[in-house]
């Protein structure tokens, strides 16, 4: 089946006679929306697109118009030629109708921000203006409730300063009102190499000085931070400064040195050792002169160490319980505690600390006073109140033989016909018992009167006369040999002598011969001897008393001149009162002479002591 050719050709001529009429139409339309607003650019863009849209409707109009005509008349060889050209200019309008369609919608937004900016330009305009209106009085604000700053020109011209400024540096009245900087503030550093306009005209970009300015006749320090103030093509036109009032802060600093200083005088001038040291881990920071006397150890060695590895506590778990109490209470007085210092050895010392902070670091100061002599002291006072008890036991026990003895033959004679009767010679005895006790206790009692003495510091009381030391020493040995039967006594003298007569009391030298002699013979076995030798020395005569009895060891030896003291003081103990030695010595040492004791535990005693000749 065959179609006829010639409707083909009119409709397709009728078709693009059709679009070139409804593209024209729709130009014509745009055209005369663009011309109602010239100033939308959105109508300025559709009547473009338009404009593509005839072009493209002309080009493919007119292709079809041009190749039906040349195929009516038979002259398809020259269609053939230029159907490439038409169907590219067909290609190219129909690429850029293209491209329009591709960036309608960003034309569309541009369009619509066009539109919101131009009819909201005014409120915009409004808002920016209040926002930087609230921005000025913030900025206004800040400068006047700021420190001073002003800006200077390179003319050293004050431009601008904010109230601070002029709270400090008003202006004068009749003033111009533009001065120069150094006529609003004078100081030190204006027109020197130190102004901080010559240092920023010299290129630098901050300047900071410390200052010290007249304000309403008092001088105050200020922090001076000076940089370049450029305009708003980087051009310098002066510079900007700041200044920062530190007169308090001068003033704090400066009685913090005062402090400081009286701190450090106060704390070389305490007498007792004092240590300034970490809390955390015991650091020493610090010590005082005292502390390098009593221990001997320097500042220089001390510091960076603390007491742990300076070896300073004896008993370390006393360290951790100080340090616990001292974190627990903030601060701990006259904690008791032993330390090892160099050359001394073991001390006793009384800690009182305190927290402190330094730094804003937590630091302890430490006191020590030694009371290593106050708790000698103590130790021999509770030792003394013991022999005292002791001695007050002793004591009575030694009244109450003899007085029990005497009042005993007193009943005896006082009563005879109820006991039976007594001979004659029995009557002398107990007289002569009663005598030998009452004796006793005149002893005794002269012991208590020699011991009262000697604590009232008077020496015992002498009678000096000429006497010969080998007729006392053959007198006291007869006596003991006569009444002494369980030891012997034997007198060890030289043969020959050349001055044996010295001035002596010779009831106190025999006083103190009895009581040595007495104590040989108490500390001695029955049966062992107990030898007196005397002998001449320089300065007069030496005697020596040797037992072979109990001997002493070293600690009783230290003490045997004290009084009250026994070196056994057991209840089997031998009897006495503990003050024949410190009588002996004092009645020695009265007469001008010298006493010591030699002893071995086991091996007996040797007591020695020498009497001056006393007259030339």
């Amino acid at each position: 089946m065959s179609v006829p050719w010639g409707p083909i050709v009119f409709i397709d001529i009728a078709g693009s006679v059709l679009v070139l009429i409804i593209a024209c139409w729709c130009a014509l339309l745009s055209r005369k929306l663009a011309n109602d607003k010239p100033d939308d650019i959105f109508r300025n863009y559709i009547f473009l697109l338009t404009l593509t849209i005839v072009i493209f409707a002309i080009s493919r109009s007119f292709g079809h118009l041009i190749k039906q005509l040349l195929l009516m008349n038979d002259r398809g060889d020259i269609w053939t030629q230029i159907a490439p050209f038409s169907g590219a200019i067909n290609s190219t309008t129909f690429v850029v109708i293209f491209a329009f369609g591709l960036y309608f919608r960003r034309f569309q937004k541009v369009h619509a921000e066009i539109e919101y900016y131009k009819n909201n330009l005014e409120e915009m305009i409004s808002s920016r203006t209040d926002e930087l209106e609230k921005s000025k009085n913030t900025l206004e604000n800040i400068l006047n409730n700021c420190n001073p700053i002003n800006i200077t020109g390179v003319n050293f011209d004050l431009l601008k300063a904010n109230a601070a400024y002029y709270s400090l540096w008003p202006r004068a009245e009749g003033e111009p009102e533009i001065i120069k900087c150094y006529a609003s503030r004078p100081g030190a550093h204006c027109n020197t190499a130190d102004c901080p306009l010559r240092q920023i005209l010299a290129g630098g970009e901050e300047v900071t000085n410390e200052v010290s300015k007249r304000v309403e006749g008092e001088v105050m320090d200020f922090i001076v931070t000076a940089r370049p103030f450029r305009d708003v093509d980087g051009h310098l036109i002066g510079m900007v400064e700041s200044f920062q009032d530190i007169t308090l802060r001068k003033q704090a600093e400066s009685a913090m040195r005062e402090s400081e200083k009286r701190f450090r005088q106060i704390f070389e001038s305490i007498p007792d050792p004092v240590i300034l040291a970490q809390l955390v881990d015991g650091t020493i920071i610090d010590v005082n002169k005292a502390f390098e006397e009593a221990t001997g150890i320097s500042r220089f060695e001390t510091v960076g160490r603390n007491s742990e590895e300076l070896g300073f506590w004896v008993d370390k778990g006393l360290r951790a319980q100080f340090r616990e109490k001292l974190q627990y209470c903030g601060e701990l007085d006259n904690f008791e505690a032993d330390f090892l210092v160099q050359k001394k050895g073991v001390r006793t010392g009384l800690i009182s600390a305190r927290i402190l902070s330094i730094r804003n670091e937590s630091c302890m100061l430490m006191v020590i006073r030694d009371i290593t002599s106050e708790k000698a002291a103590e130790r021999v006072l509770i030792e003394m109140d013991r022999i005292k008890s002791e001695f007050i036991s002793t004591a009575a026990h030694e009244l109450n033989t003899p007085l029990s003895a005497i009042i005993g033959y007193t009943e005896f004679l006082r009563n005879p016909e109820e006991f039976g009767g007594f001979s004659e010679a029995q009557k002398q005895d107990f007289i002569n018992e009663i005598y030998d006790r009452g004796e006793a206790l005149s002893r005794i009692i002269e012991d208590f009167l020699d011991i009262s003495r000697i604590e009232s510091g008077q020496p015992a009381p002498l009678h000096l006369r000429k006497h010969d030391i080998l007729d006392i020493l053959r007198r006291i040995i007869k006596l003991f040999s006569t009444n002494d039967l369980h030891h012997t006594f034997r007198l060890d003298l030289p043969e020959e002598t050349v001055e044996t007569v010295l001035l002596i009391d010779r009831h106190r030298v025999n006083q103190a011969l009895e009581n040595l002699l007495s104590n040989a013979a108490k500390y001695s076995p029955r049966g062992k001897e107990i030898v007196v030798k005397g002998r001449e020395v320089k300065e007069g005569w030496e005697i020596r008393i040797k037992d072979q009895g109990i001997g002493m060891n070293p600690d009783q030896l230290s003490r045997i001149f004290e009084k009250f003291y026994r070196a056994d003081a057991s209840d089997t103990a031998i009897s006495g009162l503990g003050l024949g030695m410190s009588i002996v010595k004092q009645i020695i040492e009265t007469h001008g002479g010298t006493i010591r004791v030699e002893s071995v535990k086991e091996e007996g005693t040797t007591v020695i002591f020498t009497l001056p000749y006393g007259h030339p």
